[in-house]
């Protein structure tokens, strides 16, 4: 195999090749992003209204509805791994993103019992809006970053309101960073496609 030179509009062409291949990638398993984005929004949602009817217990959405969510994410992205063929820079840096934000989820929500809801809130929203602001710069897609703005706005806000009304703050938080991109992205994907 004998080397061969490479000039700049060819690097910078391979390069956004590359993302493309990522992004499309994603945008297929965008599906992950709606999912869990529409899963944490219903979860906050049916949380602050049982809070409002004053049941004790509205809480347990999130222990009863989240492991069942994390099942089937493992389950799902097995079965993509399989069709998977090709895996790009740009895919290996995100597969670290994402796993690295599981990871420091989990230690997160293990440790929300010791440090108040008021604070745990707020971590979840700086780390949605984290994982997206560099996901959507990774993928070079605007959509993920203004999500994450939307997200480090509403972990802002939700230091200056009440524990029920963090969970409204949540669930615009990943109505912002999550759903919407992922829906957006997912079109993105599917208009490529159709080309």
């Amino acid at each position: 195999m004998t080397e061969k030179d490479i000039y700049p509009e060819e690097s910078l062409k391979i390069i956004q090749s590359m993302i493309n291949t990522t992004k499309n990638k994603l945008a297929d398993n965008g599906f992950l992003l709606i999912f869990w984005g529409w899963l944490v929004f219903i979860s906050s949602i049916l949380n602050y209204m049982l809070n409002l009817l004053h049941i004790e217990y509205g809480y347990l959405v999130w222990p009863i509805l989240m492991p069942l969510g994390g099942i089937f994410t493992i389950i799902y992205s097995k079965l993509q791994n399989k069709k998977t063929h090709v895996i790009t820079y740009v895919d290996s840096y995100l597969t670290h993103l994402w796993n690295a934000f599981a990871i420091v989820l989990v230690i997160t929500i293990f440790a929300l019992p010791f440090y108040g809801i008021k604070s745990s809130y707020l971590c979840l929203m700086l780390l949605y809006g984290f994982v997206t602001y560099v996901a959507g710069g990774l993928l070079d897609f605007k959509a993920l970053k203004i999500g994450a703005m939307c997200s480090f706005v509403c972990a802002f806000i939700s230091i200056f309101v009440g524990d029920s009304e963090q969970l409204l703050c949540l669930s615009f938080a990943v109505l912002g960073s999550y759903i919407i991109p992922g829906h957006l992205l997912n079109k993105a994907y599917k208009s490529q496609d159709n080309v």
